[in-house]
Protein backbone atom coordinates (compact mmCIF):
# COMPACT_ATOMS: atom_id res chain seq x y z
CA UNK A 1 0.00 0.00 0.00
CA UNK A 2 1.29 3.72 -0.33
CA UNK A 3 1.05 5.54 2.47
CA UNK A 4 0.13 9.38 1.88
CA UNK A 5 1.01 12.09 4.17
CA UNK A 6 -0.93 15.66 3.08
CA UNK A 7 -0.75 18.96 4.67
CA UNK A 8 -3.00 21.68 3.27
CA UNK A 9 -4.91 25.07 4.14
CA UNK A 10 -8.40 24.64 4.79
CA UNK A 11 -10.64 27.40 4.26
CA UNK A 12 -13.29 26.42 6.62
CA UNK A 13 -11.15 25.78 9.52
CA UNK A 14 -9.26 29.00 8.35
CA UNK A 15 -5.96 27.13 9.22
CA UNK A 16 -3.62 23.95 8.19
CA UNK A 17 -4.24 21.01 8.56
CA UNK A 18 -3.05 17.30 8.05
CA UNK A 19 -4.79 13.66 6.33
CA UNK A 20 -3.25 10.13 6.16
CA UNK A 21 -4.02 7.83 3.14
CA UNK A 22 -3.60 4.65 2.50
CA UNK A 23 -3.84 3.89 -1.26
CA UNK A 24 -4.26 0.40 -2.86
CA UNK A 25 -0.98 -0.52 -5.15
CA UNK A 26 -0.35 -3.78 -7.09
CA UNK A 27 2.91 -4.97 -5.87
CA UNK A 28 3.64 -5.25 -2.06
CA UNK A 29 6.57 -6.13 -0.36
CA UNK A 30 7.35 -9.39 0.52
CA UNK A 31 4.90 -11.44 2.36
CA UNK A 32 2.07 -9.11 1.94
CA UNK A 33 -0.63 -9.55 -0.94
CA UNK A 34 -1.56 -6.45 -3.13
CA UNK A 35 -4.63 -5.80 -5.17
CA UNK A 36 -4.80 -7.46 -8.38
CA UNK A 37 -5.01 -4.31 -10.45
CA UNK A 38 -5.43 -0.96 -10.13
CA UNK A 39 -6.88 1.04 -12.98
CA UNK A 40 -6.99 4.22 -14.32
CA UNK A 41 -10.66 4.14 -14.27
CA UNK A 42 -11.03 2.97 -11.33
CA UNK A 43 -14.01 4.27 -8.57
CA UNK A 44 -12.40 2.81 -5.47
CA UNK A 45 -14.37 2.80 -2.03
CA UNK A 46 -13.46 4.94 1.12
CA UNK A 47 -13.29 4.15 4.65
CA UNK A 48 -13.33 7.35 6.27
CA UNK A 49 -11.19 6.75 9.54
CA UNK A 50 -11.68 9.14 12.62
CA UNK A 51 -9.28 9.23 16.02
CA UNK A 52 -9.74 9.44 18.98
CA UNK A 53 -9.53 12.53 21.42
CA UNK A 54 -5.71 12.14 22.07
CA UNK A 55 -4.85 11.60 18.60
CA UNK A 56 -4.01 12.56 15.57
CA UNK A 57 -4.48 11.37 11.57
CA UNK A 58 -1.52 9.68 12.17
CA UNK A 59 -2.54 7.29 14.95
CA UNK A 60 -4.54 4.60 13.18
CA UNK A 61 -1.57 3.38 10.79
CA UNK A 62 0.91 3.90 14.16
CA UNK A 63 -0.52 2.23 16.39
CA UNK A 64 -2.19 -0.45 14.41
CA UNK A 65 -1.17 -3.03 11.71
CA UNK A 66 -4.25 -1.12 9.32
CA UNK A 67 -2.03 -0.80 6.01
CA UNK A 68 -1.51 -4.50 6.24
CA UNK A 69 -4.97 -5.39 7.12
CA UNK A 70 -6.20 -3.54 3.68
CA UNK A 71 -3.25 -4.63 1.49
CA UNK A 72 -5.07 -6.96 -0.46
CA UNK A 73 -8.11 -4.46 -0.20
CA UNK A 74 -9.49 -2.08 -3.52
CA UNK A 75 -9.96 0.12 -0.66
CA UNK A 76 -8.70 3.66 -0.01
CA UNK A 77 -8.34 4.68 3.98
CA UNK A 78 -8.34 8.55 4.50
CA UNK A 79 -8.04 9.69 8.31
CA UNK A 80 -7.84 13.29 8.99
CA UNK A 81 -6.77 15.72 11.88
CA UNK A 82 -9.67 17.10 14.24
CA UNK A 83 -8.08 18.11 17.29
CA UNK A 84 -10.66 17.45 20.08
CA UNK A 85 -13.56 18.92 18.13
CA UNK A 86 -15.67 16.06 18.67
CA UNK A 87 -16.45 16.16 14.87
CA UNK A 88 -18.79 19.18 15.86
CA UNK A 89 -18.90 22.58 14.25
CA UNK A 90 -17.53 23.91 17.38
CA UNK A 91 -19.22 26.61 20.14
CA UNK A 92 -16.08 28.35 20.60
CA UNK A 93 -14.18 26.43 17.84
CA UNK A 94 -13.57 25.67 13.78
CA UNK A 95 -16.29 24.05 12.23
CA UNK A 96 -15.17 20.78 12.05
CA UNK A 97 -18.40 19.20 10.82
CA UNK A 98 -18.54 21.48 8.03
CA UNK A 99 -14.87 20.40 7.35
CA UNK A 100 -15.45 17.20 7.45
CA UNK A 101 -19.28 16.63 5.15
CA UNK A 102 -18.50 19.76 2.84
CA UNK A 103 -14.79 20.72 1.90
CA UNK A 104 -12.55 17.65 2.89
CA UNK A 105 -14.57 15.04 0.45
CA UNK A 106 -14.45 17.60 -2.48
CA UNK A 107 -10.40 18.26 -1.95
CA UNK A 108 -10.08 14.61 -1.27
CA UNK A 109 -11.85 14.07 -4.51
CA UNK A 110 -9.17 16.78 -6.36
CA UNK A 111 -6.32 14.88 -5.16
CA UNK A 112 -7.92 11.25 -5.65
CA UNK A 113 -9.94 11.33 -8.77
CA UNK A 114 -10.16 7.27 -8.42
CA UNK A 115 -12.01 7.85 -5.04
CA UNK A 116 -15.75 7.10 -5.29
CA UNK A 117 -18.69 9.96 -4.30
CA UNK A 118 -21.31 7.10 -4.76
CA UNK A 119 -23.16 6.32 -1.30
CA UNK A 120 -22.74 2.42 -1.59
CA UNK A 121 -18.52 2.85 -1.87
CA UNK A 122 -18.19 5.43 1.26
CA UNK A 123 -17.82 4.07 4.52
CA UNK A 124 -17.20 5.88 8.03
CA UNK A 125 -15.63 4.47 10.88
CA UNK A 126 -13.40 5.20 14.28
CA UNK A 127 -12.22 4.98 17.60
CA UNK A 128 -13.70 6.46 21.00
CA UNK A 129 -14.17 10.03 20.06
CA UNK A 130 -14.18 8.88 16.41
CA UNK A 131 -16.64 6.23 16.81
CA UNK A 132 -19.15 8.83 17.96
CA UNK A 133 -18.23 11.57 15.06
CA UNK A 134 -18.46 8.33 12.63
CA UNK A 135 -22.25 7.54 14.52
CA UNK A 136 -23.02 11.63 14.87
CA UNK A 137 -21.81 12.10 10.72
CA UNK A 138 -23.29 8.88 8.75
CA UNK A 139 -26.60 9.18 10.67
CA UNK A 140 -27.08 12.65 9.49
CA UNK A 141 -25.93 12.07 5.94
CA UNK A 142 -27.74 8.91 5.41
CA UNK A 143 -27.29 9.56 1.70
CA UNK A 144 -23.86 9.66 1.67
CA UNK A 145 -22.50 6.74 3.55
CA UNK A 146 -23.42 3.14 3.60
CA UNK A 147 -21.70 2.11 6.70
CA UNK A 148 -20.93 3.18 10.12
CA UNK A 149 -18.29 1.50 12.48
CA UNK A 150 -18.10 2.66 15.73
CA UNK A 151 -15.49 1.36 18.28
CA UNK A 152 -15.23 1.83 22.36
CA UNK A 153 -17.60 5.14 21.48
CA UNK A 154 -17.68 6.93 25.18
CA UNK A 155 -17.80 10.47 25.16
CA UNK A 156 -21.60 11.28 23.68
CA UNK A 157 -24.26 13.34 25.16
CA UNK A 158 -26.23 12.48 27.18
CA UNK A 159 -24.49 9.53 28.49
CA UNK A 160 -21.01 11.33 29.81
CA UNK A 161 -22.22 10.93 33.25
CA UNK A 162 -22.66 6.74 33.08
CA UNK A 163 -18.87 6.72 33.31
CA UNK A 164 -17.24 10.00 33.89
CA UNK A 165 -16.59 11.37 37.31
CA UNK A 166 -18.01 14.95 37.33
CA UNK A 167 -15.20 16.80 38.96
CA UNK A 168 -15.55 20.72 39.20
CA UNK A 169 -12.64 22.27 37.16
CA UNK A 170 -11.25 18.89 35.32
CA UNK A 171 -9.80 19.68 31.69
CA UNK A 172 -13.11 17.49 30.27
CA UNK A 173 -15.20 20.39 31.20
CA UNK A 174 -13.39 23.59 29.42
CA UNK A 175 -12.93 20.98 26.56
CA UNK A 176 -17.10 20.28 26.82
CA UNK A 177 -17.60 23.57 26.84
CA UNK A 178 -15.62 24.90 23.61
CA UNK A 179 -17.08 21.93 21.71
CA UNK A 180 -20.93 22.05 23.03
CA UNK A 181 -21.13 25.76 25.16
CA UNK A 182 -21.85 23.76 27.79
CA UNK A 183 -19.44 21.91 31.09
CA UNK A 184 -22.24 19.43 31.88
CA UNK A 185 -23.42 17.82 28.30
CA UNK A 186 -25.74 15.78 29.66
CA UNK A 187 -28.05 18.42 30.17
CA UNK A 188 -28.35 18.11 26.34
CA UNK A 189 -30.28 15.29 26.65
CA UNK A 190 -33.46 15.86 24.40
CA UNK A 191 -31.41 18.59 21.93
CA UNK A 192 -29.74 18.23 18.32
CA UNK A 193 -26.59 16.64 20.52
CA UNK A 194 -28.79 13.95 21.80
CA UNK A 195 -27.06 10.69 20.17
CA UNK A 196 -29.83 8.34 21.10
CA UNK A 197 -32.33 11.01 19.96
CA UNK A 198 -30.26 11.15 17.16
CA UNK A 199 -30.62 7.34 16.41
CA UNK A 200 -34.63 7.80 16.38
CA UNK A 201 -34.55 10.53 14.77
CA UNK A 202 -32.87 8.97 11.74
CA UNK A 203 -35.02 5.64 11.95
CA UNK A 204 -38.10 7.42 11.80
CA UNK A 205 -37.07 10.10 8.65
CA UNK A 206 -34.29 8.75 6.40
CA UNK A 207 -35.08 7.21 3.24
CA UNK A 208 -32.19 4.84 3.18
CA UNK A 209 -30.25 3.66 6.39
CA UNK A 210 -26.14 2.57 6.88
CA UNK A 211 -25.57 -0.05 7.88
CA UNK A 212 -24.25 -0.08 11.76
CA UNK A 213 -21.40 -2.16 13.25
CA UNK A 214 -20.59 -1.80 17.04
CA UNK A 215 -17.72 -3.29 19.12
CA UNK A 216 -16.93 -2.62 22.96
CA UNK A 217 -14.34 -3.96 25.14
CA UNK A 218 -16.01 -5.70 27.84
CA UNK A 219 -13.43 -3.91 30.73
CA UNK A 220 -13.92 -0.19 29.21
CA UNK A 221 -14.71 2.38 31.86
CA UNK A 222 -16.94 3.64 28.80
CA UNK A 223 -19.58 0.27 28.66
CA UNK A 224 -21.98 1.27 29.88
CA UNK A 225 -22.61 3.82 27.19
CA UNK A 226 -22.39 1.26 24.93
CA UNK A 227 -25.03 -0.73 26.55
CA UNK A 228 -27.47 2.38 26.43
CA UNK A 229 -26.29 2.80 22.13
CA UNK A 230 -27.03 -0.99 21.84
CA UNK A 231 -30.66 -0.97 23.38
CA UNK A 232 -31.46 1.91 21.52
CA UNK A 233 -30.64 0.82 17.95
CA UNK A 234 -32.07 -2.89 19.43
CA UNK A 235 -35.25 -0.83 20.14
CA UNK A 236 -35.99 0.07 16.86
CA UNK A 237 -38.58 -2.32 15.08
CA UNK A 238 -37.17 -3.92 12.05
CA UNK A 239 -33.48 -3.23 12.75
CA UNK A 240 -33.34 -0.66 9.89
CA UNK A 241 -29.47 -0.06 10.55
CA UNK A 242 -28.89 -3.83 9.88
CA UNK A 243 -27.18 -3.41 13.84
CA UNK A 244 -24.85 -5.72 14.84
CA UNK A 245 -23.12 -5.45 18.21
CA UNK A 246 -19.58 -6.85 19.20
CA UNK A 247 -17.46 -7.36 22.28
CA UNK A 248 -14.53 -9.08 23.40
CA UNK A 249 -12.02 -8.66 25.88
CA UNK A 250 -10.35 -5.24 26.15
CA UNK A 251 -9.67 -1.91 27.57
CA UNK A 252 -9.77 1.85 26.34
CA UNK A 253 -6.78 0.74 24.11
CA UNK A 254 -5.08 -0.07 21.11
CA UNK A 255 -4.54 -4.01 21.73
CA UNK A 256 -8.75 -3.82 21.66
CA UNK A 257 -9.02 -1.35 18.23
CA UNK A 258 -5.92 -3.49 16.47
CA UNK A 259 -8.41 -6.29 17.28
CA UNK A 260 -11.88 -4.87 16.22
CA UNK A 261 -10.46 -2.67 12.87
CA UNK A 262 -9.29 -6.78 11.21
CA UNK A 263 -12.49 -7.67 12.31
CA UNK A 264 -14.53 -4.86 10.69
CA UNK A 265 -12.80 -4.84 7.38
CA UNK A 266 -13.85 -8.23 6.95
CA UNK A 267 -17.43 -6.96 6.87
CA UNK A 268 -16.51 -5.32 4.04
CA UNK A 269 -17.63 -5.92 0.41
CA UNK A 270 -14.04 -5.53 -0.49
CA UNK A 271 -13.00 -8.07 1.30
CA UNK A 272 -15.20 -10.86 -0.38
Amino acid sequence: MALLHVNFFSNVLGMDTGLSIIMPEEKQEIGQIGVESVKQTDDLPVLWLLHGRSNDETMWARKTSLERYVGSMRLIVIMPSVSYSRYMNMAYGPRYYDYMTRELPVFCKKLLPKLSMKREKNYIGGLSMGGAGAMWIGLKNTDRYSRVCMLSTGGVPPLEGLWRKKTPGAMYLSLNNDVYGVEDVDTLEGTEYDILKLIRDTARTAREYPKVYHAMGQQDIRYPVAMAIKETFESIPGNPFEYEYHEGSGKHEWGFWDTWIEEYLKTLPEAE
